[in-house]
C-alpha cells in the first residue's frame, strides 16, 4: 500500500510540479535526484529559512541502509571544520571576518515517506579526515532499506546563515551569491560504478582544494525576497508572484542539473542577449558599463565553439554574473546555467582577462555540469578539460600577434604559455590523478588545471586537430549526465584513434616523471677532399671546430681558400634529461639555408646526428614548433653557434617567463 502511495505522489508531483513547463521532450539524463524547494531570503539577518521535498530514487541493485547528505555551509561554520583547518580563512587572498561573518546550515526537521520522522537519527561523520569538528556531511541510519529501484520522498526543513562571502559562496553588503546552500543528497555508487568495489555513499567533506559531485535531476525553486533585489538562478523563470509584505516570490525551473545557485542584489543592472536557442541574462554592477561587451561576448564565442568541438549546449538559459566591488571571492565560478566572472577596473582591452574568465566558466557547464565530473576525486576531468579548451578558444579567436592571453604594450603571450608557467613551477611535485584535498605540497592547481591542459595539447599535437575533435566529441557524446572516469577518458581515446595510449596516459596522468628534452651539444669540423686515405677515402683534417658554449667570439662565419673543396662534418647531440619518453622533432639548420627535420622516439638517454655537407650547421632545436607542452625547460631545446644571438634569446625568454608567473598567478579561477 506504501509503495502505491507513494508511486502516486510522484507521479502526481512530476505531473503538476516539476513538469509545468517541460524543457525537454524526455529526460537527459537519469533523474536520481529531484527537488522542489521553497527558501525565503531575511537580508536582516544574512539568513535562508527554507522547505525542501527532495525525491530519490535507488538505481542500484543493492539495498540502501542509510542516506547522506551535504551542508556545505558548515565549512564555514568555525575555524574547526575541516575547510577552515586547510584554507586558515582564506582563499584566493580573501579572508574570512571571524567576528560575523560565519555560516551554517541546521536540519530542523526530516520525514521519510510523510510517515517516519529521521530528525533525531542525524548525525554528522567525518569520510575523509576523521576531523571531529566538521559537520559538513550528514548521515541518517533507516529502520528499512530502500531497495533497488525504490523511490523515496524525504521532507526537509532547514536554516541557514550565508557566510561574508570570500570563498565562493556568502553576501557582502547588499549582493549575495547563493551556492551550496541547501541539504543536498550524496550519490551512492554500487559495485562497478566509477571505482567502487562495493555498494558505498560518495559524500566527501568539504575541502579547501576540492569542489562538487551529485547526481542529476529536476529542480523546482521558490525564491521569496524583498522586491527591489534583482535576481538571477539557474534555469527558466517560469512564474513571479509580489506579495503584500513588500516582497516577492520567483520561481525557476531547470531539467536535468545536479545543482542550483542563485544571487539577489538590488543594484544589478540587467543585460539580456541570445545566442542561437540561448537566452543570455548578464548582471553586472554600476560603472563596469565598459566590459558588459566584452563578457557577453565572449559567452557567445564560447557557445559557438563547444556546440561545434563537443555538442550541443542543452539548455535554454545562461546567467552570467558580475559580483560586487569586494565580492571577489564569489567570482570565478560556475554551476548549471549561472556562471560568475569579474571585472577588474581599468583593464586595457589587450589584457584579456574577463574574456578568458568568461570562458572558462562556461567551460565547466560541460565538463562539471553536462558531464557530472566527480571534482573531489578527479579533478582534472573538468578543470583540466575546461582549460584545455580555454586554450584553445582564446588561440582562435583571440590571437593578436602571437598573444591569445596578453597583447598589450608589445607584450604577446598565449594562453598556453600562462598555463606552461603554473606547471613548470612545481612539474616533479605530484600527479595529475589524485584527490583534490590530498595535494599536502600546493599543486592543485599546476595539477587539475595546468598540467592537464598541456596533457590534451600535447595529445592533440601528436594524433593531430581532426582527430582529437573526435575523440572529445566522442567522450562528451558518451558521457553526458553520466559520471566519467579517467579510465573512460583513455578508453575513448584509445578507441577513437585505434591506437594504445596507455603509455602516455600512465607518465603524465598517473606518473610524478617530468618531460625534458634537450639539445646537449652542437659542432661541425671542416674536411678536405684534397687528399685521400689509403683506402681512397677523404682524409679529414680538423681546422676548425665551433659550438655555441663556445668561449670564442666567432660569428659563425668560415673562410675557404678558392682552390680546396671543402665539406663540414656536423654533430648533434641530443639528450632525454626528464624520464618521460615521448618522440619529439629535432630541426636542424644549416648557413646555407639548408634544414633538415629529424624524427627521434625519445626513448634512449641521447642520439648523436652526425650529416657531411657542404655548408656548417649554425643551430638544432628539438620541438621547433612547440608541439610537445608537458617539456618542462623550453630554454635547453635550442642551440646555436652564434653565441651572442644564442646569449640574447636565453635572456629574453627567461624575462618572458617571470612575467608568465606573474599573470598565472593573477589569473587563477576554480
Amino acid at each position: 500500500m506504501k509503495t502505491l502511495i507513494l508511486l502516486s505522489f510522484v507521479l502526481f508531483v512530476s505531473e503538476s510540479s516539476f513538469s509545468q513547463k517541460p524543457m525537454f521532450s524526455e529526460p537527459l539524463s537519469p533523474r536520481i535526484a529531484n527537488y522542489k524547494i521553497d527558501v525565503t531570503l531575511n537580508p536582516e539577518n544574512k539568513q535562508l529559512k527554507g522547505s525542501e521535498i527532495l525525491l530519490w530514487r535507488n538505481s542500484s541493485p543493492d539495498e540502501i541502509k542509510d542516506l547522506q547528505f551535504h551542508l556545505y555551509l558548515n565549512a564555514f561554520k568555525n575555524e574547526l571544520s575541516t575547510f577552515m583547518k586547510e584554507s586558515g580563512g582564506i582563499h584566493r587572498g580573501q579572508k574570512l571576518d571571524q567576528v560575523d561573518g560565519w555560516g551554517w546550515s541546521e536540519i530542523t526537521r526530516m520525514v521519510l515517506n510523510e510517515n517516519t520522522d529521521l530528525t533525531e537519527r542525524m548525525e554528522f561523520i567525518q569520510p575523509d579526515d576523521g576531523n571531529p569538528d566538521d559537520q559538513t556531511v550528514l548521515r541518517v541510519v533507516l529502520d528499512e532499506p530502500v531497495k533497488p529501484g525504490e523511490e523515496i520522498r524525504l521532507d526537509i526543513e532547514f536554516t541557514a546563515r550565508l557566510p561574508e562571502v570570500f570563498a565562493r559562496t556568502g553576501y557582502k553588503g547588499d549582493f549575495y551569491m547563493v551556492g551550496q546552500w541547501f541539504p543536498k543528497i550524496g550519490v551512492y555508487e554500487s559495485a562497478g560504478d566509477r571505482y567502487a568495489v562495493q555498494g558505498q555513499w560518495n559524500c566527501h567533506q568539504f575541502h579547501l582544494n576540492s569542489e562538487f559531485f551529485a547526481d542529476y535531476g529536476v529542480y523546482e525553486v521558490t525564491i521569496t525576497l524583498p522586491e527591489n533585489y534583482v535576481v538571477g538562478a539557474t534555469g527558466t523563470l517560469i512564474e513571479e508572484e509580489k506579495n503584500q509584505d513588500s516582497t516577492k516570490s520567483l520561481t525557476y525551473y531547470c531539467e536535468d542539473v545536479h545543482d542550483f545557485a542563485w544571487t539577489a542584489d538590488p543594484n544589478y543592472i540587467v543585460i539580456e542577449d541570445q545566442w542561437r536557442h540561448v537566452k543570455i541574462k548578464y548582471l553586472a554592477h554600476p560603472g563596469r558599463d565598459s566590459q558588459i561587451k566584452r563578457h557577453v561576448g565572449a559567452a557567445k564565442i564560447a557557445l559557438e565553439f563547444f556546440d561545434d568541438w563537443y555538442g550541443p549546449y542543452p539548455y535554454p538559459t545562461l546567467t552570467i554574473v558580475d559580483p560586487r566591488y569586494r565580492a571577489f571571492g564569489a567570482g570565478g565560478m560556475e554551476y548549471p546555467t549561472l556562471i560568475t566572472t569579474g571585472s577588474f577596473w581599468m583593464l586595457p582591452e589587450g589584457i584579456l582577462l574577463p574574456e578568458l574568465v568568461t570562458i572558462h566558466e562556461f567551460g565547466h557547464n560541460y565538463w562539471y555540469g553536462i558531464l557530472g565530473s566527480n571534482e573531489f576525486e578527479e579533478a582534472w576531468l573538468d578543470e583540466g578539460l575546461t582549460t584545455y579548451s580555454e586554450i584553445k578558444i582564446m588561440d582562435q579567436y583571440y590571437d593578436q600577434n602571437g598573444g591569445s592571453a596578453i597583447s598589450f604594450l608589445g607584450l604577446n603571450i598565449d594562453d598556453s604559455q600562462l598555463q606552461w608557467s603554473g606547471y613548470r613551477r612545481v612539474a616533479k611535485g605530484d600527479a595529475i590523478y589524485k584527490n583534490s584535498w590530498e595535494y599536502d605540497r600546493g599543486g592543485y592547481g599546476a595539477f587539475s588545471y595546468d598540467k592537464p591542459a598541456l596533457m590534451l595539447l600535447t595529445l592533440q599535437n601528436y594524433i593531430g586537430t581532426e582527430e582529437m575533435k573526435r575523440v572529445m566529441r566522442a567522450y562528451y557524446d558518451r558521457f553526458k549526465f553520466k559520471h566519467p572516469t579517467s579510465r573512460d577518458f583513455i578508453n575513448t581515446v584509445n578507441e577513437i584513434t585505434e591506437e594504445d595510449y596507455n603509455w602516455y596516459f600512465d607518465q603524465v596522468l598517473y606518473g610524478t616523471n617530468i618531460l625534458d628534452y634537450k639539445i646537449d651539444k652542437i659542432s661541425y669540423r671542416k674536411i678536405s677532399r684534397e687528399f685521400k686515405g689509403i683506402f681512397g677515402n677523404p682524409l679529414e683534417i680538423a681546422q676548425n671546430e665551433e659550438t655555441e658554449d663556445s668561449s670564442s667570439s666567432t660569428s659563425g662565419q668560415v673562410v675557404e681558400s678558392d682552390s680546396e673543396k671543402v665539406l663540414y662534418k656536423n654533430k648533434v647531440i641530443v639528450a632525454r634529461e626528464g624520464e618521460v619518453v615521448f618522440p619529439v622533432e629535432i630541426l636542424i639548420k644549416f648557413r646555407g639555408g639548408e634544414e633538415i627535420l629529424e624524427r627521434w622516439d625519445g626513448k634512449q638517454r641521447y642520439i648523436v646526428y652526425e650529416y657531411e655537407t657542404e655548408n656548417p650547421i649554425i643551430s638544432a632545436e628539438v620541438d621547433p614548433e612547440r608541439k610537445v607542452w608537458l617539456d618542462v625547460n623550453f630554454l635547453n631545446n635550442g642551440k646555436t653557434i652564434h653565441t651572442k644571438r644564442a646569449a640574447s634569446l636565453k635572456y629574453s625568454t627567461r624575462w618572458l617567463f617571470w612575467m608568465q608567473n606573474f599573470l598565472h598567478f593573477i589569473t587563477i579561477f576554480s
